[in-house]
């Protein structure tokens, strides 16, 4: 009898077993057929039949899996491995269920059990590279994905996503590599082209990027982002107009791309079409009001609109938001310089240098702008040196500096700086202008005359450009090619009377002097402005013809319509020396340089006249003034070596007239010097100096020699 108990009992339990295999049966049946709700209840119901049937635990696992229920899955995978802990299938499952739950810890501990336990294949690794990827470890992935290519090497996704891992670690030139591969594994994945071109942006191969962003939209034509980054790449290579169309096209298939209105009004504004420019920002503001950075660039389109008010508050509205924005405080120092606001400015400058992360000097610069104006030329050059070692390739840095350089008389810096400058930037026509200067003032008149030449070339509508080529011309006794220029000027209805009187100037030389008196009269009676310069100009033709009477006439004029004409006394100055009046010509001399302390030629003529009064030590220091701040100009040797011989330093003055010579060969005027020295000490080789200076042009020379060498 008990037996049969025994055996009774275990008739529930056999059944039991056969319903939970015949539920299992079934849900494997639907789960083939990926019917994964209906195979979900059978696993159940199996599992509820049988509770120790780990089968059914792990293939409902699956199942959920299959049916994107991860946490379900985990569990059940939990409970599998709770019977079976090395069961390395299972701890490969459960990472994956992890993985999609976005656990990556959990995902990665259990990847690397699977490995630990001997499933060490391509998938393992490309799934835990995956979580590695999703958790930030880069560097981790990219083992784990180079592992797995090491198993199936022709798995181009592999070697896409090891490429997306090598970029995160900013190895873009590994990721191009690996992209590379996977598109010749896989041609048509249209994700590869788009991150390779990513990619190629970041190295700055902005025409690989193009051409791989179109790849992706022939491939994928729907993908906003790649037009969008496509236009990135466009401004980057400074193609406005087709970024502007990228732009419009990007929001026309995604509006809500992250700032896109920003980017499109930014790349409008480089066209120079700020009022639409404006429009544009006026839209981001209203989708992103709080965004510092649009009213800052609003507010530059709003300046060069010349809408100073609006620019402004743009800026303010800026700094509200974002009180450490290094650029608005720029912008807005800019904006107070303009507005004379100079301690503002120097303020706002400050708060640009302490804010700025950009290493490109531009704050600095700003700030020596306020300085400058502030009169603190020490600081200015302090601050220009900052940016000049900050960005070693920023030509305002270097311009500025030799503006400083230029105010400070450091002619050899200024020319160095503005050569640097011109480097960076060879297109910048004021970097020629003042390096011409400062060349022009150390007395190197040919190099003046290229870089004068040079802004000509490169600003051929600036009236001033010529102008001032003229001048350096008419100095360098070039008055045929003087005349060609000025002759593009002036015309039978000429209202600059400026013009005429350099041409005068200039006929002048020639020898032209009823035409030289023509444009001086001219001048005299259309434009009042010229008045005093075209006196001046008559005053010294009537010099050289030894009218000295109509000279000093004519430099009375020229003083009475304009008492600062430096010109006119100099003028003047000369004529004292030719009537031996060496006391006043000092103090004319002395005129020229309160009045302007840049006609730096006046320093040696003042000289001579200061060893005729025999005034030795105030003769000496103008000679040092005139040879330290013009090393390059002959004259300062002529004039210093007449001083010499009057004051009987007979071999010194020899030494002189040949420093001239060096420098200026074809300067007659050094020839006849020496000459007449020569022949004055009873040299008879001065008579082939003057035969040199009359072959040079010099009708000076042709009477001394008549004088000396019969």
């Amino acid at each position: 009898m008990k037996r049969l108990l025994i055996f009774i009992s275990l008739i529930p339990f056999l059944a039991f077993a056969q319903s939970s295999d015949e539920h299992l049966r079934l849900a494997n049946e639907l789960s083939g057929k990926k019917n994964y709700a209906a195979a979900i209840p059978e696993f159940t119901r199996a599992i509820e039949l049988n509770g120790n049937n780990t089968k059914a635990y792990l293939y409902r696992g699956n199942a959920y899996s299959n049916n994107k229920q991860y946490e379900e899955a985990a569990a059940d995978f939990t409970k599998v491995l709770a019977a079976d802990p090395g069961n390395a299938n299972v701890y490969y499952y459960r990472a994956n269920a992890y993985n999609n739950l976005k656990s990556y810890k959990n995902s990665i501990d259990d990847y690397n059990k699977a490995v630990e336990l001997g499933l060490r294949n391509a998938d393992t690794y490309h799934y835990r590279a995956n979580a590695k990827l999703n958790s930030g470890d880069n560097k981790g992935a990219v083992e784990d994905f180079t592992k797995a290519l090491a198993i199936t090497p022709n798995n181009p996704e592999l070697y896409e996503y090891r490429g997306v891992a090598k970029a995160n670690i900013n190895d873009n030139k590994g990721a191009i590599e690996d992209y590379t591969v996977s598109a010749r594994l896989n041609p048509d994945n249209a994700d590869v082209y788009y991150y390779r071109a990513n990619a190629k942006g970041n190295i700055a191969d902005l025409d690989g990027a193009i051409a791989d962003y179109n790849t992706t939209l022939r491939l994928n034509p729907s993908n906003a982002e790649a037009v969008f980054y496509r236009a990135n790449m466009k401004v980057n290579s400074s193609d406005y107009k087709g970024a502007i169309e990228d732009y419009k096209k990007a929001a026309a298939m995604k509006p809500g791309i992250p700032n896109l209105y920003y980017y499109l009004a930014k790349a409008i504004s480089n066209i120079a079409d700020n009022s639409t420019a404006i429009e544009y920002f006026n839209k981001a503001i209203s989708l992103d009001p709080k965004n510092a950075e649009l009213y800052l660039y609003r507010g530059i389109s709003e300046s060069k609109l010349e809408n100073k008010d609006a620019a402004m508050a743009d800026y303010n509205k800026a700094i509200e938001l974002d009180a450490h924005l290094s650029e608005a405080f720029q912008n807005r120092a800019d904006l107070k310089i303009e507005k004379k606001d100079y301690q503002g400015a120097l303020d706002d400058a400050n708060n640009a240098v302490n804010y700025g992360k950009s290493q490109d000097g531009y704050a600095y610069i700003t700030s020596a702008k306020a300085k400058r104006a502030l009169r603190d030329t020490t600081g200015a050059l302090d601050d220009y040196n900052s940016a000049a070692r900050l960005n070693p390739k920023n030509s305002n840095a270097f311009f500025g500096r030799g503006e400083m350089k230029l105010l400070l008389l450091d002619y050899a810096g200024a020319i160095a700086d503005f050569t640097t400058a011109i480097e960076a930037y060879p297109g910048n026509s004021d970097a020629y202008l003042n390096r011409g200067l400062a060349k022009s003032r150390m007395g190197d008149k040919q190099g003046a005359i290229k870089d004068f030449k040079r802004q000509v070339e490169l600003d051929p509508k600036n009236q001033q450009a010529y102008i001032r080529l003229g001048k350096i011309l008419l100095d360098d006794r070039q008055y045929a090619e003087a005349i060609s220029l000025f002759n593009k000027g002036v015309t039978p209805y000429t209202k600059n009377g400026k013009l005429l009187v350099l041409r005068g100037a200039a006929l002048g030389g020639l020898g032209d002097n009823k035409g030289a008196m023509a444009d001086f009269d001219r001048a005299i009676a259309i434009d009042s402005n010229a008045i005093s310069q075209a006196y001046s100009g008559r005053a010294n033709v009537k010099l050289g013809l030894k009218d000295y009477d109509g000279a000093a006439a004519d430099i009375t004029k020229a003083v009475e319509k304009d008492q600062n004409n430096d010109d006119a006394y100099f003028i003047r100055g000369n004529l004292k020396m030719i009537q031996k009046n060496y006391e006043g010509a000092v103090y004319d001399y002395i005129s020229v340089l309160l009045i302007n302390p840049e006609n730096l030629k006046t320093y040696a003529y003042r000289g001579l006249a200061e060893a005729y009064v025999k005034d030795t030590a105030a003769m000496n220091g103008d000679f040092k003034q005139a040879v330290k701040l013009s090393p390059k100009d002959g004259n300062n040797y002529i004039l210093r070596a007449k001083a010499k011989i009057f004051m009987k330093d007979y071999q010194g003055g020899l030494s002189d007239f040949a420093k001239a010579i060096e420098l200026e060969p074809h300067n007659y005027d050094t020839w006849l010097g020496r000459g007449i020295a020569k022949l004055q000490a009873g040299d008879k080789t001065g008579c082939a100096d003057l035969n040199k200076a009359v072959e040079l042009g010099s009708k000076e020379a042709v009477d001394e020699l008549r004088k000396y060498c019969k």
